[in-house]
């Protein structure tokens, strides 16, 4: 259908209830992709846009679960796998939004941040890959932002996960 590019594709938005994430997931499903909605604890929200993305006529997939953890990121993987048998699309939207200043910011919550941002993209690129290779086809996006370029006042964490994730999509 030339009103659906992406009809027949799967792709899952990590991060994909609230704001771009949301957002995103809408675009693809409006663009005929089936949508896999990732959250890590709000699953309600989930909910909504997988029902928004049905009433597109998508087929939708709600996954819960933490990026940072490999084995949920590969259980999540295994719900995709069992449901559609593919995955074409990967948006790697999955952060943490807080900020700090600076010099008050402990070292945990540094690694709190830049963690989801950088190694859940790593951890979720690495999955989605090891499906998409085989099969000759597929796309990883990862969202960057303004503060991955000029950084920002309160969120050295953030601009700093975000400056990785685009390095890590580069390569």
């Amino acid at each position: 259908m030339a009103d659906a590019p992406l009809a027949g594709q799967v792709a899952l938005v990590t991060g994909g209830v609230r704001r771009i994430g949301r957002a995103c997931a809408l675009a693809l499903a409006r663009d005929g992709a089936d949508i896999v909605v990732h959250a890590r604890t709000a699953r309600a929200d989930a909910e909504a846009v997988a029902r928004e993305a049905e009433a597109l006529g998508r087929q939708a997939l709600v996954v819960m679960g933490d990026v940072v953890d490999e084995g949920a990121v590969e259980a999540m993987m295994a719900a995709i796998d069992a449901r559609f048998g593919r995955l074409d699309i990967l948006i790697n939207n999955a952060a943490l939004r807080r900020e700090s200043h600076f010099l008050e910011m402990s070292f945990a919550e540094w690694r709190e941040i830049t963690g989801v941002i950088l190694d859940g993209a790593f951890l979720c690129s690495r999955a989605a890959l090891r499906r998409m290779v085989p099969r000759g086809h597929g796309r990883v996006v990862s969202m960057g932002g303004l503060s991955a370029r000029r950084g920002g006042a309160g969120s050295a964490q953030g601009g700093a996960g975000k400056a990785g994730v685009l390095g890590l999509t580069r390569a």
